[in-house]
């Protein structure tokens, strides 16, 4: 696969009829020619993509079982199906902290300005509205790994956002449930579900706040409203 996505990165090929035939790599080689891995080493880049939501109950199942965050999770999931394994056993030794976060969802902390005087702060919380069934996640990797996922989905001509929720969906449940689609995977998305993983507008719809904490995608809106409590 790393071969394949090597020929693609380039930007000409020149065939040379007399080139000799290709001796296989051992495996260690074959890493080798990934190139530098300081290119995984931050978390820069968004992908965005929805699963159903049973498929998202599971993952977050799984995640607690294993004592890490849904990011963590995700991302070995998409490394190893990018890299394979070897690859990501020499990868953490060169870089322990491959998989984990580094930074701190301040939003969830609600963190507060002071209140001007003689108001108090209003809150109003929102997710977006994809369809029924529908979780979104918004993920951030690597830029080298979002770009060889991207190389690798229009090799199957498929989005990006599929393409993903295919690979989390058969790494959790098996290859199997994919072509089975059994009744647990059913989701009714809207086409905004497919515009949101685009970046495109999308309808958002408000919810309590034990909802929105909840939720991998979300916004806030704040204003400051007069304290009639203060006055």
């Amino acid at each position: 696969m790393w071969p394949f996505i090597r020929e693609k990165r380039r930007t000409e090929v020149i065939p040379s009829a007399g080139a000799p035939s290709r001796r296989p790599l051992r495996f260690a080689a074959l890493v080798a020619d990934m190139g530098d891995f300081s290119a995984f080493a931050e978390n820069d880049t968004a992908v965005k993509f929805w699963v159903p939501e049973p498929v998202a109950d599971a993952l977050e199942e799984l995640r607690e079982r294993d004592s890490m965050s849904m990011s963590q999770l995700l991302r070995q999931y998409l490394m190893v199906h990018c890299y394979g394994l070897y690859a990501i056993r020499l990868m953490l030794e060169a870089n322990p902290h491959l998989f984990k976060d580094r930074e701190v969802d301040s939003e969830i902390r609600f963190s507060r300005a002071a209140p001007p005087p003689g108001k108090k702060r209003m809150d109003t919380y929102f997710v977006p509205e994809l369809g029924e069934n529908v979780a979104p996640i918004k993920l951030w990797i690597p830029q080298r790994l979002r770009d060889d996922l991207q190389i690798l989905a229009d090799h199957l001509e498929l989005k990006l956002s599929q393409y993903l929720r295919e690979i989390v969906i058969s790494r959790l449940l098996g290859h199997g449930t994919l072509p089975l689609r059994p009744e647990m995977l059913k989701a009714a998305p809207t086409p905004a579900a497919d515009d949101w993983a685009e970046d495109q507008d999308i309808p958002w719809r408000e919810v309590a706040v034990e909802e929105y904490l909840k939720a991998w995608e979300r916004k806030i809106h704040t204003e400051w409203v007069d304290d009639e409590d203060n006055k």
